[in-house]
């Protein structure tokens, strides 16, 4: 999943990274917390179609 590898400008996305990071300290595994993370972008991408705003990282 690349929303939340390093580049070399930073996060390719803060917020995945962010909620893989709260995942992997609440202990699941690498896998788990990339499948957990996944979901969360589906979850994202919906909100946007459905609403039809446009991605707000600040929201």
């Amino acid at each position: 999943m690349t929303g939340i590898y390093r580049r070399s400008n930073g996060y390719a996305n803060p917020v995945l990274r962010a909620y893989y990071d709260k995942k992997i300290t609440e202990g699941k595994p690498s896998k788990v917390a990339i499948i957990a993370t996944s979901n969360k972008l589906l979850r994202i991408i919906y909100g946007i179609l459905k609403s039809s705003k446009p991605f707000d990282l600040n929201y």
